[in-house]
């Protein structure tokens, strides 16, 4: 009896080595594999263009954000909307817009930058990518202030709402189908006209999925910046510190980038609900984190006056906003192309 127990503990100690022995081998071969080396290299690139953008003097962004300024005013005194531009601001009678970075197209072609140059490509295809589309990212961000002012002139209620949509969800979709468009021209079919029919699928569930997503967290997006301050005041109370922060701010854009991500994985059809949940639970969790990070910091600088961090919180929170939901494209796109790969071995003979 004790020969036979030795045996299968011996056994199973030999099956839990093999197991081990291939995962390490999987997660190896993952590693040294060109999807790992460009996903890295990707968000590691993004990380840092975005760290010196925020870390660069207000002289140099404020040159684009006075750049901005006026071609959004000849934009719209082109359209007979008789503004003023001072500077980096838009105005019309009581109604005064302020270009800051996050209303330029420079985060959104740091992106594009960063996806062009890691993926796979000849020279001539990336720089074509670049010259048609940093333009292309340029003149959708025109469109999304020319609208965002004329919707506001005519009821300056919806001046959150479309500003938060479009400054979330359009800007998202605007880089994803510029991407998907290189993506097919590189892929040799460039005479296709329009997106093929399974991206304009996604695309289109995506705006609709995003915007009755986006609704509802306007209503609740309040009880979710109380619910992380219950949490920041708890931490701060175990060392005897009492802070607090008001909640007066009409809309807390930082929070939107929960509407961008979660539309993203409901908009995949392709992938499993039992996959999905775990995406959005490891993906919510970390935005989770990231936006708590920026209220402590929000409340280190107003009790402490501590500005150590506010770098790394702003950098954080471009990232939540374009680089995470970006991640998941990536894979979304890997995941189908493997898709159709494994469908295309298994038809031939």
């Amino acid at each position: 009896m004790a020969k036979h127990k030795s045996k299968y503990q011996h056994d199973k100690k030999q099956v839990v080595a093999k197991k081990g022995a291939v995962l390490g081998a999987s997660a190896l071969d993952l590693v040294r594999s060109g999807r790992f080396r460009f996903v890295s290299a990707f968000t590691l690139f993004c990380i840092a263009f975005y760290a010196i953008i925020q870390a660069l003097p207000p002289s140099f962004t404020r040159s684009i954000n006075e750049h901005v300024a006026a071609t959004l005013g000849l934009v719209l005194n082109a359209f007979g909307i008789p503004v003023s531009t001072v500077s980096d601001s838009v105005s019309e009678g009581g109604l005064a817009f302020k270009i800051i970075p996050e209303c330029t197209p420079i985060f959104m072609a740091g992106l594009f930058l960063s996806f062009v140059i890691f993926h796979p490509a000849t020279v001539r295809q990336k720089v074509t990518g670049l010259v048609m589309g940093i333009p292309a990212l340029y003149l959708g961000n025109l469109v999304r202030l020319v609208l965002t002012f004329m919707v506001s002139r005519y009821d300056r209620r919806l001046f959150n709402v479309f500003h938060v949509y479009l400054g979330q969800v359009f800007t998202m979709f605007l880089i994803i189908v510029v991407c998907i468009l290189w993506l097919k021209w590189i892929d040799g079919e460039e005479s296709q006209l329009g997106i093929p029919l399974q991206a304009a699928g996604f695309l289109a569930r995506f705006v609709l999925i995003s915007s009755g997503v986006f609704l509802l967290w306007m209503k609740v997006h309040h009880w979710y910046i109380q619910f992380l301050d219950w949490f920041m005041v708890m931490g701060f109370s175990l060392f005897n510190h009492h802070v607090g922060l008001a909640h007066e701010t009409i809309v807390y854009y930082e929070t939107f980038s929960i509407v961008t991500f979660t539309s993203l994985v409901l908009a995949v059809r392709s992938t499993a609900w039992a996959m999905k949940i775990k995406g959005l639970a490891a993906g919510l969790g970390l935005l989770f984190v990231i936006h708590l990070f920026h209220r402590i910091d929000n409340a280190l600088i107003d009790y402490f006056n501590f500005t150590a961090a506010v770098i790394v919180d702003l950098t954080l929170l471009v990232v939540g906003q374009y680089v995470f939901p970006f991640l998941l494209f990536i894979f979304m796109i890997r995941y189908q192309k493997n898709e159709r790969l494994i469908d295309l071995a298994q038809t031939q003979p």
